[in-house]
């Protein structure tokens, strides 16, 4: 998940228009499925398994949607007016100032700078941490990992209108390929996985601005052998957008290749990124981490996982669970049988431990 600060043209009308046409004939579009056992429809799997993301339509509700917009707005005004400093564009000191992204205005300029992320909102939002428990979300990660699935990393996208940045084509995974850049994941699903981004939309993601993916993509790593990855300029004639309205959840294998265009509508994206990983493909694997700071993607470090570190994240998982609970008592809510650490009650021990300076919850973030 990187930003590429080139500047390019809006992409043409034809080859959006076409992109859509090619993304409509995929089949893998439509509401959460169960089957009469409660696991994820085989179909929806086929069809992630063969493209390498889909589309779930209608997850939130308008109301859901409507706090997630109403809570990160109120971040936003209160975000710092740049890169190091800690007080917003009203002169009030910014509650969470160092977990914001930017891209920089002007030397000089009266204006601030434009938020593009905000890391782990699972701590700053509290309707964030609410969609995290949610069960549709949640039954999807089961039927793509199992049971015992365990978490990724947490951040918001957030593509101004007209000046939106683009992000480079890129493949998120690292870890397992073969030697010759083969997924070692099978095409079922079995075997190592780098996980999936799910992007939950509370803003209209069209072709303009939203992110695109290349169908098929994850089975071969691009940078095997000495490749690279395009350039954002490219217009991959085989990518198709992501489009997603207000309460819609994108799935995108980490292993596809993926990227966004410079956002030129006059339509924002906003979305919140998280995910997670099939908990045998990430003990003992040692992988380099850019996730588990602040900012992230802006530091890393060599690390081992071992069974205590994600035991200790798992955590977020029934704590999530039991804050949406707690929320909509009425819901059917969703029963974590993974493993973890701690008391899986959300109460104010349980924020102030995860946010205790130094050792909050996303210190023990997980990238493959």
């Amino acid at each position: 998940m990187g930003e590429d600060q080139v500047t390019t043209s809006p992409i043409a009308e034809a080859y959006a228009s076409k992109g859509c046409e090619r993304a409509m004939q995929l089949g893998n579009r439509g509401p959460v499925r169960l089957d009469k056992h409660g696991r994820l429809a085989k179909q929806i799997l086929a069809a992630y398994h063969q493209s390498g993301f889909y589309v779930f339509t209608g997850v939130l509700s308008a109301t859901e949607v409507g706090e997630l917009a109403g809570e990160f707005d109120q971040l936003l005004d209160n975000a710092p007016t740049g890169t190091g400093t800690d007080v917003d564009q009203h002169g009030r000191p910014s509650r969470f100032a160092g977990y914001y992204r930017f891209v920089e205005g002007e030397a000089g300029a009266d204006a601030p700078a434009k938020v593009t992320r905000l890391s782990h909102p699972l701590m700053l939002m509290d309707s964030a941490l609410r969609v995290y428990g949610h069960r549709k979300i949640l039954k999807v990660a089961e039927g793509v990992h199992g049971e015992d699935f365990v978490p990724f990393h947490e951040t918001i996208f957030h593509k101004p209108a007209n000046d939106g940045p683009p992000t480079s084509w890129h493949q998120d995974g690292r870890t397992h390929w073969s030697s010759e850049g083969e997924s070692l994941e099978g095409p079922d699903g079995s075997g190592p996985s780098h996980g999936f981004n799910l992007a939950v939309a509370w803003s209209n993601c069209i072709a303009e601005n939203c992110l695109w993916v290349v169908p098929g993509s994850h089975r071969q790593w691009r940078l095997a052998g000495g490749g690279q990855f395009p350039p954002i300029t490219e217009r991959i004639i085989d990518a198709v957008p992501m489009r997603l309205a207000p309460g819609d959840c994108g799935m995108v294998n980490r292993s596809a290749l993926h990227g966004a265009y410079p956002n030129r509508s006059a339509v924002a994206r906003t979305n919140m990124v998280m995910g997670f990983h099939k908990r045998s493909s990430v003990i003992g694997a040692e992988v380099i981490n850019v996730h588990a700071f602040k900012v992230a993607g802006m530091q890393s470090k060599t690390i081992k996982y071992d069974e205590e570190y994600v035991l200790r994240r798992a955590r977020m998982i029934p704590l999530a669970i039991d804050a949406r609970r707690q929320y909509y008592p009425d819901e059917v809510q969703y029963e974590y049988k993974g493993s973890y650490t701690g008391s899986g009650v959300w109460d104010e021990q349980a924020r102030a431990e995860i946010s205790q300076e130094g050792d909050e919850y996303w210190q023990r973030d997980i990238t493959l």
